[in-house]
């Protein structure tokens, strides 16, 4: 399921504010140094119009008085703000409830989006929500390090839900992480799986774009690497690298073997398909979130450290708990092919994402591995022979 629906168009709280606060066309007309108010206000007049069943009388795109007196029962009336509190300039908050009712706008804190603004790393993010506050600590500093992406997602949590972040500052941990979560739920009014766990590429841009502070990109900074946790975009990357945060994709097993095959650099093939259907019933039953909590690879050796998991959690004999951010292991099996974060490390196929819980990159590093481990031809045509997991002949074996 989608973070955030159809995009709409944005209005600036700061821009609205402006216009209420020089209630004359004149004083509009000549604007706020930082770009015209007309098409905002048009918007909110509008919406208004939608969810009072009135229009203001001020000319269209003018905030005048008829148009905060229509705001003003809009508060009163549809928020059931008590009349002390009905009066003054439009807040952030009433304008995302306007905008949510109408259907019309989406909010954001600042003014219209700038071509200056940092750009924030939707993978640096999540790999900072996955990873302990020691591990964050122990990155380089520098723009491009997770803590300065970090900084600015607690900066946009500060300013679109108008409350402090308790964690250290560039440390993403229970705080930022509950305060990201409350803002999923109370402004993007997302439910259930949707409004918890490691941020997803949408809500994080809906955060940048409703604070006014920063873009986002999914991937990482042109040029190859980061000056901070120095993730890849091509191939093998460190063990400490991967994330764990819930894979939400739809797609069906046949359609991630496909992909899998391509960035793999292998033949796709019915014996691929074959094969990854067997291993996978095996090892994970389809569930692309799957986390061994119990087998033996369950344990963080030396030098790792246990990390925020997102995944679900799986205990002999004992049904299966959904773990959001509970602290697992490092070394559990994951994923739709049960990598171990080493491997899929190791193994990892250049271009996918680096979390072990998406389908496609887990089952491009397994295919990767039995390559190199048990010299499975390109076609897959002796995956079976080679790899008893993966054929449904013989009895499971882990591989």
């Amino acid at each position: 399921m989608a973070e955030a629906e159809e995009a709409l168009p944005w209005v600036s709280s700061k821009q609205l504010a402006w216009a209420a606060s020089h209630p004359t066309a004149e004083e509009q007309a000549a604007g706020n140094g930082d770009g015209s108010t007309a098409d905002d206000v048009a918007l909110v007049q509008d919406a208004l119009e939608h969810v009072m069943g009135v229009a203001p009388a001020d000319p269209h795109s003018v905030f005048e008085a008829e148009t905060q007196e229509l705001f003003e029962r809009f508060r009163m009336e549809k928020l059931g703000h008590p009349e002390a509190d009905g009066h003054g300039v439009p807040s952030t908050q009433e304008l995302v409830e306007l905008g949510r009712q109408s259907e019309l706008f989406s909010v954001r804190a600042g003014s219209s989006p700038a071509a200056e603004q940092p750009w924030v790393s939707l993978n640096q993010v999540v790999w900072a929500s996955t990873h302990s506050a020691q591990e964050e600590r122990e990155q380089p500093g520098g723009n491009a390090s997770p803590k300065a992406d970090v900084a600015l997602v607690q900066d946009g949590l500060r300013r679109v839900m108008h409350t402090d972040v308790t964690d250290e500052r560039g440390i993403f941990e229970t705080a930022t992480q509950g305060l990201y979560d409350e803002f999923r739920r109370t402004v993007l009014h997302l439910s259930g799986g949707d409004a918890v766990g490691a941020p997803g590429e949408q809500s994080l841009t809906e955060l940048g774009q409703r604070a006014g502070l920063f873009r986002v990109r999914a991937g990482f900074p042109a040029g190859g690497t980061t000056d901070g946790a120095g993730v890849e975009v091509m191939g093998q990357i460190h063990p400490t690298q991967v994330t764990f945060h819930r894979c939400t994709s739809e797609g069906t097993l046949e359609d991630w073997i496909a992909q899998a095959s391509t960035v793999a650099g292998v033949r796709a093939s019915d014996f691929w398909v074959k094969g990854f259907r067997t291993a996978v019933a095996r090892e994970s039953s389809g569930n692309p979130n799957a986390c061994n909590l119990w087998d033996s690879n369950a344990r963080t050796p030396p030098g790792f450290s246990k990390v925020k998991d997102f995944g679900d959690g799986y205990r002999l004999h004992e049904p299966i708990v959904r773990l959001n951010g509970a602290l697992t292991h490092f070394q559990c099996s994951r994923g739709i092919v049960q990598c171990i974060p080493q491997t899929f490390a190791q193994r990892h196929a250049p271009g996918t994402s680096v979390n072990i819980y998406d389908p496609v990159a887990c089952i491009a590093a397994a295919m990767r591995y039995v390559r190199s481990r048990y010299g499975v031809a390109v076609d897959g045509s002796d995956l079976a022979k080679k790899v008893q997991q993966f054929d449904p002949n013989r009895p499971p074996h882990g591989y």
